[in-house]
């Protein structure tokens, strides 16, 4: 069974229905081991109750939490999340809290080495502590997968330079690649554009750039796939791109083909939109029937 591990943040998203459990490397690997792929995440939460309900959460959804810090001194982390009427999700990020403080230790470090990709975004860069740790990690993770995740204030366009640089595969949705491209140009481009000056730039081959209704697109060995987005009823947007992510590396650890590997994403994607908060169950059969209709 491949190793995944997702680096990063892990919280509660406060959403105008109530408290869900949440952040992208939570998202990501709930997802993922859904679709029964081992998937790890290095995290951290405080000694609190909320804390303790996010790793019992980890646990009945059949997550590893040995991985999973405790601080004596930040709290679990909470976001406020406010929904408008296209279902869109903004975020108020609070800060410090328990995640900012990963530490680097020989537990993560062996786990790192060992695993088959690395996953990692670069929310949790805005504080030194975790950003140093990540930044070793990366040294000896053996393929790294950068999603970009952009959460304004925390971040800069430098860090982001490096954080690309460094990885094997990169995942933008369309606005973050187009404001990322202003590093290297101020001309506007087409998508394809974009992806081939990134690509060429950073020298990582494989690009998937997400764009909700619209669908995504896949660069992998100098080709494009496209595929078109699924008409669904949008609920809530929040871990859309999570679940989208989590189907496209089942994808490519099982070899599947890429167009095929787009199609299964941009459903699942939807269908999560398509239920409230990030972690919403998604059955086998409502992806095939989806999927199945185009």
């Amino acid at each position: 069974m491949s190793r995944v591990v997702s680096f990063g943040e892990i919280l509660w998203d406060k959403l105008p229905s109530g408290r869900v459990p949440g952040g992208a490397p939570l998202n990501f690997a709930y997802r993922l081991n859904s679709f029964q792929n081992s998937s790890t995440i290095i995290s951290m939460v405080g000694d609190d109750s909320l804390g303790k309900q996010l790793i019992e959460f980890l646990k009945v959804s059949s997550l590893n939490t040995e991985h999973i810090q405790i601080s004596k001194i930040y709290e679990t982390a909470e976001v406020n999340v406010s929904i408008d009427e296209n279902g869109i999700a903004d975020y108020d990020i609070l800060n410090p809290v328990a995640w900012d403080n990963i530490l680097l230790n020989s537990k993560n470090i062996a786990l790192t080495k060992n695993s088959s990709i690395f996953v990692f975004g670069s929310l949790i860069c805005r504080n030194t502590t975790s950003r140093k740790t990540l930044k070793e990690l990366l040294k000896i993770a053996p393929f790294k997968l950068f999603d970009v995740n952009l959460r304004s204030p925390h971040y800069n366009l430098n860090l982001i330079e490096e954080l690309m640089v460094s990885a094997d595969f990169i995942k933008f949705n369309y606005e973050e690649i187009q404001e990322i491209c202003t590093i290297y140009t101020q001309k506007k481009a087409t998508l394809e554009n974009m992806i081939e000056t990134i690509s060429k730039r950073t020298k990582t081959n494989n690009i998937c750039v997400t764009m909700g209704e619209k669908g995504a697109c896949y660069y992998t060995n100098n080709l494009f796939y496209y595929q078109d987005g699924f008409k669904i009823n949008v609920l809530d947007t929040v871990g859309a791109g999570d679940s989208f992510l989590a189907t496209l590396v089942e994808g490519i650890l099982n070899k599947t083909k890429p167009q095929e590997i787009l199609k299964k994403a941009c459903g699942v994607a939807a269908l999560v939109a398509s239920k409230k908060g990030a972690t919403p169950i998604v059955s086998t059969a409502e992806i095939n029937d989806l999927i199945g209709k185009k």
